[in-house]
């Protein structure tokens, strides 16, 4: 009985095996292997790895026009407060963005630094940095994720804090961050098309970290935003 269910088993092997050498020159077996999502093709930022002040993906900018005008620089002597991290996870924990503004009035605006660069981050529940202002401010940061089937549905989530004049160090899980409300209407505006409200770490179009010129006090200071790493 045994031999009888053992016969059938090792002809569907040979013939699995064998498949590939009959078919004609020129076709192939179809793949087994289901074909690659856009977003997959994103690239993939590496368990804790920090991110550097300057880096291409992060990069120091300059804008100077509007009631919120602002310059980001990289202070080489900031000593942003870096959690328990190996060796290899510690990079660029020296030095930290440095986000000097001046606000004119309060206005939907943001002093911030960040990325437009899109990378996948699903091995990561949140992201955590380290914060200080040269006098009480409110900040916020954003994320703008997009649909694995459509780029240009996307949607975009936020959280805000206060930040004093000592260093802090912020853990935000994803799940915390909320669905900005004003994000419909803007989205249309830049041609996009608002999504489904879910919030997709493996698709992160944009991300950004820094003053909240709605909720801050109108004058000039300083935000330093360093030690930025997302976490597991």
């Amino acid at each position: 009985m045994r031999r009888q269910l053992l016969l059938p088993f090792f002809l569907l092997t040979l013939c699995s095996v064998a498949l590939p050498w009959l078919l004609p020159p020129g076709l192939h077996a179809p793949a087994l292997a289901a074909a690659a999502r856009e977003s997959d093709l994103a690239p993939v930022a590496a368990h804790n790895a920090a991110v550097v002040p300057g880096d291409p993906a992060w990069p120091l900018a300059r804008q100077d026009s509007g009631p919120l005008a602002f310059t980001v620089s990289l202070d080489a002597q900031a000593a942003p407060p870096v959690p328990a991290m190996s060796p290899d996870q510690a990079q660029g924990g020296a030095g930290a963005f440095r986000i000097d503004f001046t606000l004119a009035a309060q206005v939907d605006a943001c002093a911030c630094i960040g990325t437009s660069v899109r990378q996948s981050h699903y091995r990561s529940r949140g992201i955590e940095f380290a914060v200080r202002a040269s006098r009480p401010v409110a900040a916020i940061i954003t994320l703008t994720t997009s649909s694995p089937d459509d780029r240009r549905s996307q949607d975009r989530f936020f959280g805000v804090f206060h930040v004093g004049t000592q260093w802090k160090v912020l853990h935000l899980p994803f799940r915390h961050l909320a669905a900005d409300p004003a994000w419909p209407a803007e989205a249309r505006r830049a041609g996009l098309n608002p999504g489904d409200l879910v919030l997709r770490p493996d698709s992160v179009e944009a991300l950004r970290i820094g003053v909240d010129g709605r909720r801050t006090e109108p004058g000039a200071g300083t935000l330093w935003v360093g030690a930025v790493r997302f976490f597991r």
